[in-house]
């Protein structure tokens, strides 16, 4: 039977199904994070927001063919740079990981459906990251070991937020509180950084909304991770130093 062909993630290369059956006698091997060291940013859920902002800027970014916002946690001020893995592909110690990064090498991918309905979701796997001799996901009989259960309850603690993350962006776009940026670093010595297509919430906008609309967000947790995202964009200034401190590292 053919493979299904998925949208692939930023960062993923090839998926595959994860079949109990077909994949009962591999194992999840060891897991560096290589994968994600060349992406500047990674997705967000709105749960996230309070936690993540200890360490990254959140901003939303636009996609370009349906218009949606969603939120990212961004990583490096370069294309192609991420400040927080090593060389050995560890995360830096302290700093919180982001979801979209502890479930890899796992994706839940959706399946249009022809007749219009619901799509279907499927649960899928880097190929070549299952092997044999690895930590088993499910014993002989099909049953999931821990292993897979806490995968899981991960798994599907993202998708439930995936919902409240679309509403959240939805809500501050009908208010027209998105307003586009740059991020532009300065280092003392060295090439001017800039990272443009951003957007971030207006504070004045956000300050002058109506008090119906206020309490909306309030009782929904909107605004608390409104807010969560405007302090979070102080995080720049430690995306240069980190950014300072690994070129400088680089140049011996």
């Amino acid at each position: 039977m053919a493979q299904p062909t998925f949208r692939l993630p930023p960062g993923y290369r090839q998926l595959t199904a994860l079949n109990r059956e077909v994949h009962a006698q591999l194992g999840l091997g060891p897991v560096s994070h290589h994968w994600c060291g060349r992406l500047n940013a990674v997705h967000l859920n709105a749960a996230e927001f309070a936690t993540a902002a200890t360490a990254y800027p959140i901003v939303f970014s636009q996609d370009s063919g349906s218009g949606e916002f969603s939120p990212v946690a961004v990583l490096g001020l370069r294309s192609t740079e991420n400040l927080f893995v090593n060389d050995t592909g560890e995360w830096l110690a302290h700093c919180y990981q982001p979801a979209y990064v502890r479930r890899y090498p796992f994706h839940v991918a959706e399946m249009p459906d022809a007749q219009g309905r619901a799509p279907q979701r499927l649960v899928c796997f880097e190929a070549g990251s299952l092997v044999a001799g690895g930590a088993p996901l499910f014993d002989a009989s099909g049953k999931a070991t821990p292993v897979w259960e806490g995968i899981q309850r991960l798994l599907e603690a993202i998708e439930s937020s995936r919902q409240q993350t679309r509403v959240l962006c939805k809500r501050l776009e009908s208010l027209g509180l998105f307003t586009p940026f740059e991020a532009i670093a300065m280092p003392r010595s060295g090439k001017r950084l800039r990272l443009q297509g951003l957007f971030r919430v207006d504070e004045e906008k956000l300050n002058a909304i109506s008090g119906k609309d206020l309490r909306v967000m309030l009782r929904k947790g909107e605004l608390r991770a409104t807010y969560a995202h405007l302090v979070s964009l102080e995080n720049f200034a430690k995306l240069m130093e980190l950014a300072v401190e690994r070129d400088q590292a680089a140049a011996g």
